[in-house]
């Protein structure tokens, strides 16, 4: 298990953090929900394998709106539960990246970031 912050530490707009998936040193972007829960994807569009924040604005989230943006292609994804509700890529759903969190601290399981989980 590899430590990537504490549940206080994640900002409202939602944080970026690297891992590794076998060999390769990824990035994901971890949440903060509204109920104090977390969830973790990995930073990649469905529709084209580019970063969701590859162009400006550099910002992925809407906490308020609770979604994801990617602001190459303008698709929208829900916050808790990766699916894409408008642009290119309309449902399908981000790669959710496994974490957990113990006593407030937030931990990301490298030895399984190399098989994708789906909803």
């Amino acid at each position: 298990m590899k430590r990537i912050t504490t549940l206080e530490e994640i900002p409202a707009r939602g944080m970026k953090f690297a891992y590794m998936e076998g060999p390769l040193e990824e990035e994901g972007i971890l949440l903060k929900m509204r109920d104090g829960s977390v969830r973790a994807y990995k930073n990649l569009c469905r529709h084209l394998p580019m970063r969701l924040d590859d162009r400006a604005p550099s910002e992925f989230f809407d906490a308020d709106k609770g979604q994801l943006t990617c602001n190459s292609h303008g698709a929208c994804f829900r916050a808790d539960d990766g699916l894409c509700t408008g642009g290119p890529c309309k449902g399908s759903h981000l790669r959710i990246v496994l974490v957990t969190v113990q006593n407030g601290v937030v931990f990301v399981d490298e030895s399984v970031t190399g098989s994708f989980f789906d909803v």
